[in-house]
């Protein structure tokens, strides 16, 4: 799966920016659509019991330490196939990957319609944390096989963009789906929720194996000439920025700055994980209906988008990540911290929030596009993986965190300013473990 293995004439190396231009925007156009559809399943399947938890409550007697566990219960599993799933995907390929990890977890989340204890609740959980396991590091890793690292933050927002749509689309849907489907064919609105978002999951990943090409050297929709443009711009990248094509797991995992990227996204994603579990629930105890908790959901995701994109293409162009991220991630902590002062009122909580999911997209994006600076080949797949992995445990935390305080408070307001104080943190941290000559050389790599 190395594209430095492509023969490279010589000359090829020549610079022509506008060609460059146009032969990423059609290896953009070929992979980020459906690639982001997936992505936005990815996130129907993983947040949907979020939505389902208002009448699953009623109807099976689930209470929030139930749910609380069940929902930190998934990213055990996820934590601990992350690595293991990233490192066969180096073997056999992103397509044989996508279509192992979308098949088995969409037919597994489709299951949770049969979900009557809450044992079977913890266990259909776990498993679908086991198939989803590996599935966003994976396409992180998939783009260092096609972008160099300058244009990779915007391609990554591009991507990170259908995570921030999928609650335009998970609320509404949910609402509607539970809303004018509970009961239809002796089956709950839950049970429709999960039936309707896990079997697609499932066919998509039929489409990805078809679609989709292990990489630039097994393209055959790019020319000849087009493939070795690509291995030879890769070749350049790594060069520049550093990176030996033998870095392989054991140096990943010896790299400092792998373990740093890995404590500031579990530090950074604490309130992605937590808000996207307890979200709904926070709407309703403001007075909202099922429907009008969906459609209220929709104002952060694009706020989310829209920020995330600015940012990703700003950071591009001027080839600066530590500020970029710091500044995103302190506008991500004000957000949580104003909304502790609306918890009565729907409107200006929502905006508070729709602040805060700017910030923290924006963070997370600028995050995820400095592992393939500094990592290649198999040390950038379990580099990714295990940075996916530390930050993923924070769904372990997460919700048992804020549904424990929520039991003893009543309310939401100590879980925002806990969320808000590690976004300070991880801004912090990221500030002074990546100084700004890591800056300065992406910028000569951009020039």
């Amino acid at each position: 799966m190395n594209t430095a293995t492509l023969a490279k004439p010589a000359g090829l190396a020549a610079a022509d920016p506008a060609g460059d231009v146009a032969l990423f925007r059609k290896i953009t156009w070929r992979l980020l659509p459906l690639l982001c559809v997936c992505y936005v399943f990815n996130y129907l399947d993983r947040t949907n019991v979020g939505y389902a938890q208002l009448q699953m409550r009623e109807e099976l007697g689930f209470g929030d330490a139930v749910f609380g566990l069940g929902a930190s219960i998934f990213f055990l599993g996820y934590a601990l196939f992350e690595v293991p799933s990233n490192l066969m995907l180096a073997k056999i390929g992103v397509r044989a990957t996508l279509l192992r990890i979308m098949g088995l977890w969409g037919l597994a989340s489709a299951a949770m319609i049969f979900v009557s204890t809450p044992t079977q609740f913890y266990a259909l959980r776990f498993l679908i944390g086991v198939l989803e396991a590996g599935f966003a590091p994976g396409v992180l890793f998939y783009f260092t096989l096609w972008y160099p690292s300058r244009r990779r933050a915007q391609v990554t927002a591009l991507f990170f963009m259908a995570y921030g749509a999928a609650p335009i689309v998970a609320g509404p849907l949910a609402g509607l789906v539970m809303t004018f489907l509970n009961g239809a064919w002796s089956l709950q609105g839950w049970q429709w929720l999960f039936l309707l978002e896990g079997i697609p999951s499932a066919l998509l990943g039929i489409l990805a194996f078809v679609m989709l090409s292990d990489g630039p050297a097994q393209a055959r929709w790019l020319s000849a000439p087009e493939r070795q443009r690509v291995a030879r711009l890769l070749e350049e990248d790594q060069a520049a920025n550093g990176i030996r094509a033998t870095h392989g797991f054991g140096a990943a995992m010896r790299d400092r700055r792998v373990w740093m990227l890995g404590l500031i996204s579990f530090l950074a994603i604490l309130g992605i994980y937590a808000l996207s579990f307890w979200q709904p629930t926070l709407l309703k105890m403001m007075g909202l209906s099922v429907l009008q908790v969906g459609f209220y959901a929709v104002v952060p995701a694009v706020t989310g988008i829209a920020a995330s994109i600015v940012v990703g293409r700003h950071s591009d162009r001027t080839g600066e990540r530590r500020w970029h991220f710091a500044v995103a991630a302190l506008v991500g902590a004000l957000g949580l911290s104003l909304t502790t002062l609306f918890m009565h009122n729907p409107l200006a909580a929502v905006l508070c929030l729709a602040l805060s999911s700017a910030g923290v997209s924006s963070a997370f994006t600028i995050l995820w596009s400095v592992p393939g600076s500094i990592l290649a080949d198999r040390g950038a797949a379990a580099g990714i993986a295990m940075i996916s992995t530390i930050g993923s445990s924070a769904g372990l935390v997460a919700p048992v965190m804020v549904g424990a305080i929520k039991a003893a408070t009543g309310g939401f307001t100590y879980s925002l300013a806990i969320l808000s104080a590690a976004l300070v943190l991880a801004a912090l941290l990221f500030v002074l473990a990546f100084p700004m000559r890591m800056a300065a050389r992406e910028t000569r790599c951009a020039r």
